[in-house]
């Protein structure tokens, strides 16, 4: 039986020379057994737009505070051109791609996030999913390349985190495995070691005990809500070449951390 595999590419990882291409064929290698989604970032991209368009930006915790004008470069940029380059590479390497976004067939209802009780734009929260167009792709074996741009229940467009965005779709789907993609290759113990495995009851310890820290906490704590909402397992890995996805899956043979 097919399993379903949800990937996140981040952009900075997308920026690599070669990985992308690589990234292509690893997909088309493991689509002959799986059905894979995958979903993508592109903050990089975004911010160099504006900075073109000597438009100034701040984060605040991680999300980039998003006014109107810099919401319609988001879309133009992950939507337009990140999406389609994506799409681009796979056709290249024989992968029948799609290329949509949270807004397509209603993918992804976003609702405005608040930031620590402030007001950071249109930076959304996923709200619901729809399967519909990621069904179709399955049924055809197609691969789904998701932007996480979304759309609010009046019809506004939102800035949702790809992180995000690939964990509700993973839920939304029961997935087999989601794996992130990530410019670090897992969680490091307090010896600087990945940790190849991680049950999900104990994150609260590893933070306590400030074995995990900073950005990580978040990833795993939304990694734990992703598995006690019905996915079996979340990777975080770095990028090793064309046989990562193959290798993250196997049981003796991943590199990265596995939470389950």
């Amino acid at each position: 039986m097919k399993k379903t595999v949800v990937v996140k590419i981040g952009g900075s990882t997308i920026d690599t020379i070669g990985l992308l291409e690589e990234f292509a064929h690893a997909v088309a290698a493991l689509q002959n057994e799986d059905t894979v989604v995958v979903v993508h970032g592109g903050g990089k991209d975004i911010g160099r737009q504006l900075d073109l368009l000597n438009k100034e930006f701040v984060f605040i915790e991680g999300m980039r505070v998003t006014d109107a004008l810099t919401m319609k470069h988001v879309q133009m940029v992950l939507s337009g051109d990140v999406n389609k380059r994506i799409v681009s590479t796979f056709l290249s390497a024989g992968v029948k791609a799609l290329g949509c976004s949270g807004v397509d067939c209603n993918l992804v209802t976003a609702q405005k996030m608040l930031v620590s009780g402030k007001d950071v734009g249109f930076v959304g929260e996923v709200v619901a999913v729809d399967t519909t167009i990621l069904d179709i792709c399955k049924e055809k074996n197609i691969v789904p390349i998701v932007s996480p741009v979304s759309r609010g229940a009046a019809g506004e467009f939102y800035n949702v985190n790809a992180d995000l965005a690939a964990s509700e779709i993973a839920v939304a789907l029961k997935a087999d495995h989601c794996i992130f993609i990530s410019d670090v290759d897992g969680v490091l113990d307090e010896n600087k070691k990945i940790i190849s495995g991680i049950a999900t009851s104990s994150i609260d310890a590893l933070v306590a005990q400030k074995t995990v820290t900073g950005g990580m906490i978040p990833k795993l704590r939304s990694a734990a809500d992703a598995i006690s909402r019905g996915v079996c397992r979340v990777h975080i890995c770095g990028w090793h070449g064309i046989k990562t996805l193959q290798q993250e899956l196997g049981d003796a043979t991943h590199s990265g951390t596995v939470i389950y």
